[in-house]
């Protein structure tokens, strides 16, 4: 079976939506999963549902940011528009956000240290974001160059 660069974009954007709804259902059902998620933890016991609440919901807007941008990159991959000045800004903004969210677990380590995991996974991500948007942007500058190039 031949596996096309159409094909992966399709499959990615099935996977993002999945993501979507993921995210959506944590969103709106919030309080009653933080609730549970204390009532049946160990390590969380004794700590006010409503600080496991605050940090998901200040997460949730760099969150839905960084998805709705993704979602933009794919369709201008889609559209083979790939090296462009738009998809370095999406891009910036991926990591910009995955830093804001990880700074946010991490200040919430004050009330539950497991937050760090996420914290390091997230700005660790961010990382990786940052050099692929520095390769897209070199990769833009060279483009940029070889089109006024005869």
């Amino acid at each position: 079976m031949y596996w096309s660069n159409r094909n992966s974009i399709f499959l990615t954007k099935a996977v993002l939506l999945f993501f979507v709804a993921g995210y959506l259902a944590v969103v709106f059902t919030c309080p009653l999963l933080t609730e549970q998620f204390v009532r049946f933890s160990i390590s969380a016991r004794g700590i006010s549902r409503w600080l496991f609440t605050a940090t998901i919901y200040l997460a949730a807007l760099p969150v839905g940011l960084l998805l709705w941008q993704l979602w933009q990159l794919l369709c201008a991959i889609g559209l083979e528009q790939v090296f462009t000045g738009d998809n370095v800004r999406r891009l910036r903004i991926i990591s910009w956000m995955c830093f804001l969210v990880s700074l946010i677990c991490f200040l919430s380590m004050l009330y539950y240290v497991f937050w760090g995991i996420l914290a390091a996974c997230l700005a660790f991500m961010g990382l990786l974001i940052r050099v692929i948007k520095n390769t897209f942007q070199q990769a833009k500058e060279l483009k940029e160059e070889a089109d006024f190039t005869i």
